[in-house]
C-alpha cells in the first residue's frame, strides 16, 4: 500500500518537534557547567565524569529500549522515556546540590534519553523507502542537533541572569508535552508487531545472525563508534572551551558564559542542516563515500581546533562552525546504512546494538578529554578526539569493499 507523501511528512515533522523538546535535557548540564565547576569546586576530571555518567545511563537504557520498541511499538517507548527523562531533569534542577547528587540525577536523565532517538528512527524506517531514508533520518538527526544547540542557547543565558537551577528546569519540562505529542499524534505502521520479531535483546540477535549480516554490520558499527568518540566529547565540552576562549580575550565571567553558550549553540546548530545534507548526498553518492569525506574533514578539525583559543575571534568562531558542520554530518548515514543492511524484523534490536556500542564509547571519551585537559590543556584534549574519525575511515573503506555494501543507497555503497 502506497503511503502518501503528506502523511510521511507529517510523521517526520511531529517526530522532529517532539525530539527537539525532549532532548533539551541532554546538554542543559553542559550549558551550566562553567557555573557548577565554580560553585561545586569541581575539577575537569569530575565534570567529565558527570558527562560520562549521563552516557552510561543512556547506554544502559538503549540495551533494552530498541528491543522494547520492537515489542510495544516506537510511540509508547518514546512517550514513556520522554516522561522519565523530563522528570529526571526537573529532579536535577530541584535536588542536585553537589558532585555526588549530580551523578545520580544525570544517570537517571540518560536512562530516559535512551528511548527517544532509536524508536523514532525505527518509525521513520517504516514510513520511508530506502531511496528517501537518508534524507528523512538526516532531518530527524538535525532536530536532535537543534535541541542540543537550543539547550546551550537557552540554558547558558538563564544561568547567567537567574540561576543554573532555572536554566535546567526550563529546559527539562518540555519533555513532558513531547511524550503526549508522539503518543497521540502519529501512527507507527508496525504497531501491530509481527510475532516473528525476535524475542531476545540485540546481542542474542546478532549471535544468531546470518554471515552477510555480521561482516557488514560490525564494520558500520565500527564507523559509528569512531564518529561517536569525537562527536559527544566535542558536544559536551564546546561550551566550556568557548567560555574559556572568551575569558582569555578579556571578557568577564558573565559575558563569557552567555556568549560562550551562544557560540556553542551556533556550533551545534550546524548539525541541524549537515546530517540532512549529508544524508541526501549519500542517497545519491553512497553511504561509505560520504561518511569517509565527513570523517576526514572532522578529524582534521579535531587536530586543529583545540589550539585556537588564542587566535582572533573572527577566525576562531568560523573555524568552530566549519568543524561542527562536518563532525555531525555523517550521523544519519550510519543509521540509514544499518537499516539497509539488516532484516526489518530485527531492526530495533540491531539499531540498539549499534547505539549500545557507539554510545558506550562516549562514556569514555568525555572523561578522557577532561583528564587530558587537566594535565595538558585544550589543544591535546581536542587532538585526542581525532582517533575516532580516522578509525571510522578505515572501517568505511573495508565496508565499501564488501559486496554486502551494495544493499546501501540502492547500490551506490
Amino acid at each position: 500500500m502506497r503511503i502518501h507523501t503528506e502523511a510521511k511528512t507529517r510523521v517526520l515533522a511531529i517526530l522532529c518537534l517532539a525530539q527537539f523538546g525532549a532532548m533539551l535535557v541532554w546538554y542543559n548540564f553542559s550549558a551550566v557547567l562553567p557555573v557548577l565547576r565554580q560553585q561545586w569546586v569541581m575539577s575537569n576530571d569530575q565534570a567529565g565524569t558527570i558527562l560520562s555518567a549521563f552516557q552510561l545511563g543512556y547506554v544502559a537504557s538503549v540495551m533494552l529500549t530498541g528491543w522494547l520498541s520492537d515489542k510495544i511499538g516506537g510511540r509508547l517507548t518514546f512517550a514513556l522515556c520522554a516522561v522519565e527523562t523530563g522528570l529526571a531533569g526537573i529532579g536535577f534542577a530541584l535536588f542536585a546540590t553537589d558532585y555526588s547528587s549530580a551523578l545520580i540525577w544525570r544517570v537517571l536523565a540518560g536512562i530516559g534519553q535512551g528511548g527517544l532517538y532509536i524508536p523514532g528512527i525505527q518509525i521513520l524506517s517504516r514510513w520511508y523507502p530506502a531511496k528517501q531514508r537518508g534524507m528523512a533520518i538526516g532531518a530527524y538527526t538535525g532536530s536532535l542537533m537543534a535541541s542540543y544547540a537550543a539547550a546551550y542557547l537557552v540554558a547558558a543565558p538563564l544561568a547567567a541572569i537567574f540561576s543554573w537551577q532555572s536554566a535546567v528546569l526550563w529546559t527539562s519540562v518540555w519533555a513532558l508535552p513531547a511524550a503526549v505529542l508522539v503518543y497521540f499524534c502519529i501512527s507507527d505502521p508496525h504497531d501491530e508487531f509481527s510475532p516473528r520479531a525476535d524475542m531476545k535483546p540485540a546481542p542474542a540477535v546478532i549471535r544468531r545472525g546470518a554471515k552477510w549480516e555480521k561482516r557488514a554490520l560490525w564494520l558500520i558499527i565500527l564507523g559509528y563508534v569512531g564518529h561517536m568518540w569525537e562527536l559527544y566529547a566535542f558536544n559536551g565540552w564546546i561550551g566550556a572551551f568557548a567560555t574559556h576562549t572568551l575569558q582569555g580575550h578579556g571578557f568577564n565571567t558573565e559575558v563569557s558564559l552567555t556568549y560562550g553558550g551562544t557560540i556553542a549553540a551556533a556550533c551545534l546548530l550546524m548539525g541541524v542542516v549537515s546530517p540532512a545534507l549529508a544524508g541526501w548526498f549519500s542517497d545519491g553518492h553512497g553511504r561509505c563515500f560520504t561518511a569517509t569525506l565527513a570523517l576526514l574533514l572532522s578529524g582534521i578539525g579535531s587536530l586543529l581546533f583545540g589550539w585556537m583559543a588564542v587566535v582572533p575571534l573572527w577566525l576562531f568562531i568560523p573555524t568552530g562552525l566549519i568543524y561542527s558542520f562536518f563532525i555531525v554530518a555523517d550521523s544519519a548515514i550510519f543509521k540509514a546504512g544499518l537499516t539497509e543492511l539488516v532484516p526489518p524484523e530485527k531492526l530495533g534490536s540491531l539499531l540498539s546494538l549499534q547505539s549500545i556500542i557507539g554510545f558506550g564509547i562516549t562514556i569514555i571519551s568525555p572523561k578522557l578529554f577532561g583528564i587530558v585537559l587537566d594535565y595538558s590543556g585544550w589543544g591535546w584534549a581536542f587532538s585526542l578526539l581525532a582517533i575516532g574519525p580516522f578509525a571510522g575511515i578505515f572501517a568505511m573503506q573495508l565496508l565499501r569493499a564488501l559486496p554486502e555494501s551494495e544493499r546501501m543507497a540502492a547500490g551506490k555503497r
